[in-house]
């Protein structure tokens, strides 16, 4: 008798509803754009550093991006200033980071175009989409848990001094304003980067992943709003970051409308695992966990 083979389950996976042309088109965009600033801005470093990536320059200020971000500010927009590169971080909507954004805008438009024109079959991304989203689930968790800590402890917004109490109101800025509310209530600090932290948490369990981006939207919309009327130089990033949370939701979006508004029951999310093997599978998410206990621990 010819000894029993084992063979190892294969994990079972789901029927992906055929893409429409535009679904296709804006996933070929948002894939282009968002990877190539992910790459391009602390978001990447600060993934492999302890420091926020303010020890490793933005590889925007790097060769081959920075002499096109300069041409494109010399030849384009006419600016004769000599640049800034804001330091270290991306963060800062500095002339460079806003010229960076528009050639990266305008290499995202003409790669996915030459794309669409490439390939034609109407066919899913499935497994493309799975591979960015996890990079992209990371990419938002590392800055939210980032950026949540400090807050959390608290130390980004420190408790006024008695020199700054003793300022004049009418010679705050508006960021002094924001800053120095913010800092005289510490549980409030506290509060927004337990809410922080907790989005970026759930962002490195594939399960619960919708719910954490969710939590990352409603708390960027608000930082974005704050950057914004209390003039704090880094609108550009936040509003980055509330792409990403909508491109994590984008999938979930007609199944969250038909709950949240229609009172509607709906059915599981059809994602496909990034492998066949059961294995597989169980490895990745375990290096899932342990990058997320990195991006906590560092």
């Amino acid at each position: 008798m010819s000894p029993q083979v084992q063979t190892e389950p294969i994990q079972p996976q789901p029927q992906i509803p055929k893409w429409s042309l535009a679904v296709r088109i804006g996933f070929r965009f948002s894939l282009m754009y968002l990877g190539l600033y992910c790459l391009a801005t602390q978001i990447i470093t600060s993934l492999f550093s302890s420091t926020q990536g303010e020890d490793i320059p933005d590889p925007a200020t790097l060769w081959p991006l920075r002499p096109v971000v300069f041409w494109t500010a010399a030849h384009i927009f006419h600016v004769r200033a000599p640049l800034s590169l804001g330091g270290n971080s991306g963060s800062g909507d500095c002339m460079f980071g806003w010229v960076l954004a528009f050639c990266l805008l305008v290499i995202a438009v003409l790669a996915a175009g030459v794309w669409s024109l490439l390939d034609r079959r109407p066919k899913t991304y499935a497994g493309l989409h799975n591979w960015f989203r996890l990079f992209v689930r990371f990419a938002l968790a590392g800055q939210m848990i980032n950026y949540g800590i400090p807050k959390l402890i608290p130390l980004q917004m420190p408790y006024p001094t008695l020199t700054r109490l003793l300022q004049p109101f009418g010679t705050f800025s508006p960021m002094g304003v924001l800053w120095t509310s913010i800092g005289a209530s510490p549980v409030y600090e506290i509060f927004a980067g337990c809410a922080e932290v907790v989005g970026g948490l759930l962002l490195i369990l594939p399960r619960t992943a919708t719910f954490g981006a969710l939590i990352c939207l409603a708390d960027m919309i608000q930082v974005f709003m704050l950057n914004m009327t209390y003039d704090v130089p880094v609108k550009l990033f936040a509003f980055h970051l509330i792409l990403l949370a909508g491109f994590l939701l984008a999938p979930d979006l007609p199944r969250l409308v038909g709950v949240l508004f229609l009172n509607r029951a709906t059915a599981p999310s059809p994602q496909a695992q990034l492998f066949h093997s059961v294995r597989a599978n169980r490895i990745v998410l375990a290096a899932q966990i342990v990058l997320g206990l990195w991006l906590v621990g560092m």
